[in-house]
């Protein structure tokens, strides 16, 4: 009896690490009653992140078998779309991309105003099964009652104090889903403190309702009160189809910044996506350390902190597939768990270390996830 229920036992656990590997029946590929579901994309404007968000996003779609397994094409810049193009003409039994039904606003507010009016009366019209709201402006042109279509919002930095979603538990809409991360950049500034000590920290941010919320400034304001540390901040220029004033007003800041602080948190600012690489050099150059809000894509291109990418992005990927496959398994998107916390693994860029002139601390350099040399 013992060695019968000892060999059950053993086929249930590989029957559940097989089941595992490849999804649970909630998010696995299903057809729309014979039919392909129709996926359409918007975006606010082309950024780096949503192009790494998106590559994750697919990757996460062929594991659970929404779309048949390619190598995927890698884009390090921004680009507006990204992966659109390659998804209507990528192969899928269960999902059909169609050209029409990707959009983009251009960082212009005028063509966002026209452009959520044709995405509005797309989803009206019933033709659109699931749409993916890449980024804050998408997600607040969407997070409405103005349509019934599921709306997957990605890509955010903070679609609370944005104003997209409710709260982390609610939505607020029975149809829209979001991801929530309530404490994820308070974890990066108060890290960046104990790891470099400074005394003022410099931001430089767009003074607009959604700029402040890119940066983050609600989060560093009140890590700032508990650690003691004064915030110097500069206004930029940048949700802007003007893009050459835009960089303009970054390198500026920056500089201003590099020559009168001890350290600089790089925001999520469209400039930075443009010139991360010369906004490195003027802090390598200042000796001033610098953290990369958005990953270490940064790290790499010259900023000397940030969250390693690498296993973040992999396991988001999977979190925004597996809704993705649940809500058109006919889950409402407004009952999904929205909290995913990123990973708190570090990335180094050694060679800014040495130009900043900064001592690194032994003890991060062993817990490091990624450290580059140039």
């Amino acid at each position: 009896m013992g060695v019968k229920i000892s060999k059950y036992i053993i086929l249930l656990c590989f029957i559940s690490l097989i089941s595992g590997s490849l999804g649970s029946p909630a998010d696995m590929p299903k057809l729309n009653k014979g039919k392909k579901w129709n996926i359409a994309y918007y975006e606010g404007g082309p950024f780096s992140d949503y192009a790494e968000t998106m590559r994750v996003l697919v990757t996460g779609l062929m594991e659970l078998g929404w779309i048949d397994k390619t190598e995927l094409p890698n884009y390090d810049e921004e680009i507006q779309m990204p992966y659109w193009n390659w998804l209507t003409r990528c192969e899928s039994s269960y999902l059909a991309f169609k050209g029409k039904n990707g959009f983009s606003a251009n960082w212009d507010d005028k063509e966002r105003t026209l452009v959520r009016e044709r995405v509005l009366g797309k989803l009206k019209s019933g033709s659109i099964d699931l749409i993916i709201a890449m980024g804050t402006w998408a997600g607040l042109d969407l997070a409405n009652n103005g349509h019934s279509v599921p709306v997957l919002v990605v890509s955010t930095s903070d679609p609370i104090k944005a104003g997209i979603i409710k709260s982390a538990k609610d939505s607020g809409y029975a149809h829209v889903t979001a991801r929530v991360d309530p404490n994820r950049y308070k974890r990066q500034i108060r890290m960046f403190s104990r790891i470099v000590g400074f005394k003022t920290l410099g931001i430089a941010y767009e003074n607009t309702p959604e700029g402040r919320v890119y940066a983050a400034m609600e989060s560093a304001e009140q890590i700032a009160g508990e650690r003691g540390f004064k915030l110097v901040l500069c206004e930029v220029i940048d949700t802007n189809a003007d893009t050459a004033g835009s960089d303009q007003s970054c390198f500026e800041c920056y500089e201003k910044l590099a020559a009168t602080c001890d350290a600089v948190y790089v925001t999520a600012l469209t400039c930075v996506d443009r010139q991360a690489k010369p906004i490195a050099d003027i802090f390598r150059k200042a000796g001033t350390p610098s953290f990369a809000m958005l990953g270490s894509r940064f790290v790499k291109k010259g900023m000397m902190l940030s969250i390693s990418s690498d296993s973040g992005y992999t396991a988001l990927g999977r979190y925004n597939a597996a809704k993705f496959g649940e809500i058109l398994n006919g889950a409402e998107p407004g009952d999904l768990n929205q909290i995913f916390e990123d990973p708190l693994d570090i990335a180094v860029n050694m060679e800014t270390v040495r130009q900043t002139g900064f001592e690194m601390p032994e003890s991060i350099l062993k817990i490091a996830t990624e450290i580059h040399e140039q």
